[in-house]
């Protein structure tokens, strides 16, 4: 195992390349093949991380990706909903599913989501989801086969079916999860994903985005596989990076702050007080230098750090042409 000294800007400018944020991807799938995935409990947040690392790509490729089933909504990380590949999603369920099913038992169970009613209500869900369904319409067809939810129960118990691997989910309907033949891959493979899309990153970092228990995570982190340097562990075949001047408007839940637990590299503790760790921020450098919003139509920016003005102005016409 060798060590490295990175400075804290060849980490960020290594982070930002890990998440395509300086060599944005041509497409969804190499996207998500890089990144593994984009956390999507809000849709239009999860547009918006798409546009900032990738080049050529509009809202309506993501909904075709989406209704083509190429890009699969579901439970993943933490239990937080993601975009994730098709390729992808058999082994991330089986491998973090159960663990958020267990973390989530006990408020279902205040809602009445006993293990019988659940049990129950998966097999109803097999048996109506014959084609893509809006929630309202999930209900309804689960009260006329006789499992009547709480009227707060519907998103437990459809998250818990997405943690089990029964349903997914696309722009506002649910479906069917296709049955995967995935090769079963454990801890070990999802720190190796996580540190390509996120490195140099430590345990704490990846136990806090993964959601599994730390022992768990200690016992498969393939130590002597990788590189460490002062901030973290990398591939050991990660390429050189430099900073560039990159500015990039990121949405609401993007991975950039929430991939890890340290976020003190990324943003400076005395901006944290004004920039909320669940975004929206503008990014340079692979710092966070300012946040922004909507507003009638335009995009207002509160700035912290210095952010160059003609790189911004691109970005921002990208935010409004994504729409």
């Amino acid at each position: 195992m060798s060590t490295v000294g990175a400075t804290a800007d060849r980490a960020r400018a290594l982070r930002m390349r890990a998440q395509r944020l300086t060599t944005p991807a041509r497409s969804l799938s190499e996207l998500l093949r890089d990144v593994l995935a984009v956390q999507a409990q809000d849709l239009a947040a999860a547009g918006l991380a798409v546009r900032a690392r990738t080049t050529g790509l509009s809202p309506a490729d993501l909904r075709a990706a989406l209704d083509a089933g190429d890009v699969v909504r579901t439970c993943a990380m933490r239990g937080a909903v993601h975009l994730v590949r098709r390729e992808d999603v058999g082994w991330l369920v089986a491998l973090l599913g159960p663990v958020n099913a267990a973390r989530s038992r006990r408020r279902r169970l205040e809602l009445g989501l006993t293990d019988e009613v659940c049990g129950r209500a998966l097999d109803a869900l097999r048996e109506v989801l014959t084609e893509p369904l809006t929630r309202a319409q999930v209900v309804a067809r689960l009260a006329g086969v006789g499992v009547a939810l709480d009227p707060a129960a519907p998103a437990y118990l459809l998250a818990h079916a997405a943690n089990l691997g029964v349903v997914c989910a696309g722009e506002s309907t649910y479906r069917l999860l296709e049955p995967s033949d995935d090769e079963p891959r454990g801890a070990a493979e999802l720190v190796r994903r996580y540190l390509r899309a996120c490195g140099p990153a430590t345990v704490e970092d990846f136990t806090a985005w993964s959601g599994l228990p730390e022992a768990e995570v200690r016992a498969a982190f393939p130590f002597g596989e990788l590189v460490e340097g002062r901030h973290g562990w990398q591939l050991p075949a990660a390429d050189a990076a430099d900073l560039d001047g990159t500015v990039r408007l990121l949405g609401p839940f993007d991975t950039f702050l929430l991939g890890y637990a340290d976020r003190a590299l990324l943003l400076d503790p005395s901006h944290a007080p004004r920039a909320r760790s669940a975004g929206p921020h503008v990014v340079v450098d692979g710092q966070v230098r300012g946040t922004w919003r909507r507003r009638d139509g335009r995009v207002v920016v509160e700035q912290f750090g210095h952010i160059p003005v003609s790189d911004l102005d691109v970005e921002v016409e990208s935010v409004l042409a994504w729409g």
